[in-house]
């Protein structure tokens, strides 16, 4: 079995190098689904209080991170696109469950 190092591959010499390499070599999936799995993290923890809640706080804190990152040129729009939608229809539904 051979084994590579992937600093010696790719010149990398700091953690910040390698989540920009890793990008890269996945066409901007990876931050993707850095952010996807931040999502459910979120969900979860926030689970102590109301389902919609936890939805609404973690789709927004998301989609603000996704924005940043495609700002950046990390990630797709398609992301930012997704949790925007999620964090409309979900203020959407807590709006009319007060009515």
């Amino acid at each position: 079995m051979v084994y590579y190092n992937i600093s010696q591959l790719a010149n990398i010499e700091a953690v910040s190098e390698l989540a920009v390499y890793a990008n890269t070599v996945t066409d901007n999936l990876f931050f993707g689904f850095v952010i996807i799995g931040l999502f459910f993290i979120m969900l979860f923890i926030l689970k102590r209080w109301e389902f919609d809640k936890a939805l609404l706080s973690s789709s927004f804190a998301c989609f603000i991170l996704s924005i940043i990152l495609v700002y950046g040129g990390f990630l797709s729009i398609m992301f930012a696109l997704v949790f925007l939608i999620i964090f409309a229809f979900t203020g959407f539904y807590m709006y009319i469950q007060s009515r």
